[in-house]
């Protein structure tokens, strides 16, 4: 069964009750009872509960949390794949309704149940009440408890999507470091340069990998920020700092997207186009290692070099612009 076929059926299955526990999960009659006992009954809290191996097609890690929360309706997610724990929120926070899910993890041990529990109760305890204003300037009702979901899955590959983006601007004032802070706010922009490329299979590859990317070095330094020392916070810092630039100035519109759109104005484009395909993936793969690391308490290891994005001297040139631009140099 694919990740996506996971995905429909947990959309499917919150429609009814707001409980859906995958018959391939072991022990779902019981997570199904559990469930039903936390949820509330006025449709503002889903549970989903998938195995582990539904997230064995994520090319990030929160690609499922982005997709229910997208389809599903609901203003809050909790997404457990097997037993990681996570969740996202408009209603609150989405770092704090992460951070909730982590703590909850981290206490609950090996028992996922309990995990999915309290972080429910933690979150619903953090929901404001009365009417708010989503992002798009639309008052809605909150109901006391607030919107939850519990998921616990895998997802097929989806763009992120506006909460991702207001959580990024309320992770941005807090965990991230400003001179990551900065690089991430130009991936974004230049994403955007990729995602109107339409009918282009490398700018469309190109524009999910910014996607993952940002994503996934959002969520590796607020789990530092809850689990890490600081000098783990310092150490991927200068590491990414490094990278991100780098990486900003190969992805930038005289450069990539140039190459995508005028490949017959370079020499050899169909290396360097590789080259810059080949960095940002060794670097988002990076980055999923580290997030594992930091979930094992263990210390980051870095073992991603660019030296083939440093050896274009025209890189090298941008990168310093990049960084004269931003202040640091």
């Amino acid at each position: 069964m694919s990740a996506a076929d996971y995905v429909d059926d947990a959309v499917a299955g919150i429609q009814g009750d707001g409980v859906y526990v995958s018959p391939d999960v072991p022990g779902a009659a019981d997570y199904e009872s559990a469930m039903s006992q936390v949820v509330p009954q006025d449709g503002s809290i889903a549970v989903v509960v998938l195995p582990a191996d539904a997230g064995l097609e994520l090319q990030y890690d929160l690609q499922l949390l982005d997709t229910l929360t997208r389809q599903a309706g609901y203003d809050t997610v909790v997404l457990a794949v097997g037993s990681d724990v996570q969740a996202d929120s408009v209603a609150i926070d989405g770092d704090e309704a992460l951070r909730i899910a982590n703590e909850a993890e981290s206490a609950a041990g090996d028992d996922t149940q309990a995990a999915l529990i309290e972080t429910v109760q933690g979150i619903a305890e953090a929901l404001p009440t009365g009417d708010v204003g989503g992002s798009d300037g639309i008052g809605w009702p909150l109901p006391v408890i607030g919107g939850v979901v519990l998921v616990a899955a895998a997802a097929a590959g989806v763009a992120l999507l506006m909460r991702r983006r207001r959580r990024s601007s309320a992770t941005a004032s807090g965990q991230v470091p400003a001179a990551i802070r900065s690089r991430l706010d130009r991936l974004r922009a230049l994403r955007g340069d990729y995602a109107r490329l339409g009918g282009n299979r490398v700018a469309a590859e190109t524009t999910f990998a910014i996607d993952g990317l940002v994503s996934n070095t959002e969520q590796l330094f607020a789990r530092l920020d809850a689990k890490a020392g600081r000098d783990q916070v310092v150490l991927a810092e200068g590491e990414y700092a490094d990278k991100l630039a780098r990486l900003s100035a190969a992805l930038e519109r005289d450069y990539l997207l140039d190459l995508i759109v005028h490949p017959e104005l370079w020499d050899d484009p169909d290396q360097r186009i590789a080259e810059v395909r080949d960095a940002l993936a060794a670097v988002s793969t990076q980055i999923v290692d580290n997030i594992k690391q930091v979930n094992a308490r263990r210390g980051l290891l870095f073992q991603v070099s660019l030296d083939s994005l440093v050896g274009r001297a025209e890189l090298r040139d941008w990168e310093r612009e990049f960084k004269r631009s931003s202040g640091e140099g």
